[in-house]
């Protein structure tokens, strides 16, 4: 499958049709393909810069977000697409999240519209993507370096993972930030 003419930093399958992958490239794109058929040119998306990290929403197939070296994070709805290149379509919405580069994004688990993003900036952010109109929560700077990696836990969803460059791992209980509480705690029980 040779799409990109660039390196591809970032690759997920859909949750919900597992035959169905996502590709990012520092070539400026996003690739959707179904992995049946590794001839059919799927559908690509030109985004502003090069690509750092994708997520398929958990909850909603359709869509998905891209986070980019430009400090942008992309949300794109697959229902938009019609057939082979989709490059002039614009996404949902663009969130200008950081002042860095977005490494690492990581979708909620457990409730919807709950995003955690992570940038070389040293700061992870959580974000209410609510009616493509997404709103910061909350920032914080976990002492972690430049943050690498983000991810919520399947066990306990609200608790996140944070990976930086000073080569430390740091748990946030996202539940104890008072936002987060208020606009989503409602869904723990």
């Amino acid at each position: 499958m040779e799409h990109h003419t660039d390196k591809v930093q970032a690759v997920a399958w859909n949750h919900h049709e597992p035959q169905v992958l996502l590709s990012g490239s520092f070539d400026r794109s996003v690739v959707m393909k179904d992995g049946r058929l590794p001839s059919d040119p799927g559908f690509k998306w030109s985004v502003t810069a090069d690509v750092e990290s994708l997520a398929w929403d958990p909850h909603d197939k359709h869509l998905f977000v891209v986070s980019l070296e430009d400090g942008t994070v992309q949300g794109f709805d697959i229902r938009a697409a019609k057939s082979g290149s989709a490059s002039d379509l614009k996404p949902s919405f663009t969130l200008h999240a950081h002042d860095k580069a977005v490494c690492t994004i990581s979708y909620n688990p457990l409730t919807s519209n709950l995003l955690a993003t992570g940038s070389t900036d040293k700061m992870v952010k959580l974000w209410d993507l609510s009616n493509n109109q997404p709103s910061c929560l909350v920032s914080k700077n976990p002492k972690a370096g430049a943050i690498f990696s983000v991810s919520f836990s399947e066990d306990n969803p609200f608790l996140l993972a944070i990976g930086g460059s000073k080569g430390t791992l740091e748990l946030w209980d996202t539940l104890s930030e008072a936002e987060v509480a208020r606009r989503f705690g409602t869904t723990t029980s």
